[in-house]
């Protein structure tokens, strides 16, 4: 079992790896390709995203710690998934179903910190 900051850090890194794929040219020109409902989804997925890079970067470790190392596993699948996602960027559709499994489990473990 990872420790809780080192399931932050992967989680994070992620994160800001997703960020930055789906700011690339490419992403956004395969994007272009996609109907208007994929590219809103898209939209709303980059948005999900940001913030889940912003509440776990400003999130106390000691108060989503426990939180952590619960998920661990659906965190690592969810992160293993996304790279994988990641790399074949011209499955558009693939890559946002990734990216709202992690940021499913990132906003399972963050609503525990808004209850404090």
């Amino acid at each position: 079992m990872s420790s809780p900051s080192k399931i932050r850090q992967e989680t994070l890194q992620t994160l800001r790896g997703t960020r930055r794929d789906m700011s690339s040219a490419k992403w956004l020109f395969a994007l272009k390709k996609q109907p208007k409902s994929v590219r809103r989804v898209a939209a709303h997925a980059r948005l999900d995203v940001e913030q889940a890079i912003l509440a776990l970067s400003n999130a106390k470790l000691a108060a989503i710690g426990k939180k952590l190392a619960a998920n661990e596993a659906d965190l690592r699948t969810g992160r293993d998934a996304l790279k994988v996602a990641r790399r074949r960027l011209n499955r558009v559709k693939t890559m946002l179903g990734k990216v709202s499994k992690l940021l499913d489990v990132v906003q399972k473990v963050l609503r525990f910190t808004t209850t404090l």
